[in-house]
């Protein structure tokens, strides 16, 4: 049977600081193993940060998804 990965959209509230890497390990905190990027108004997120939290991701066991910004047409 498939795994199903659970998460929530963006950063949860109750993270000890607002970065996506304070995100993952507060997803894992709470026993989830899934969390959104949300780049909804554009990807704000240097490509060192994003490789720390693909590690980050990775070591704790927690899956990403991201949330493209709305000017992306991917239909196009």
């Amino acid at each position: 049977m498939p795994k199903i990965y659970v998460g929530p959209a963006g950063v949860p509230i109750s993270a000890k600081g607002g970065s996506t890497i304070d995100g993952i390990k507060t997803v894992r905190s709470l026993g989830l193993n899934a969390m959104e990027v949300e780049f909804v108004q554009g990807v704000r997120m240097s490509p060192e940060m994003a490789k720390e939290a693909g590690k980050v991701a990775k070591e704790l066991n927690v899956r990403l998804s991201v949330h493209a910004p709305y000017f992306i047409n991917l239909c196009s």
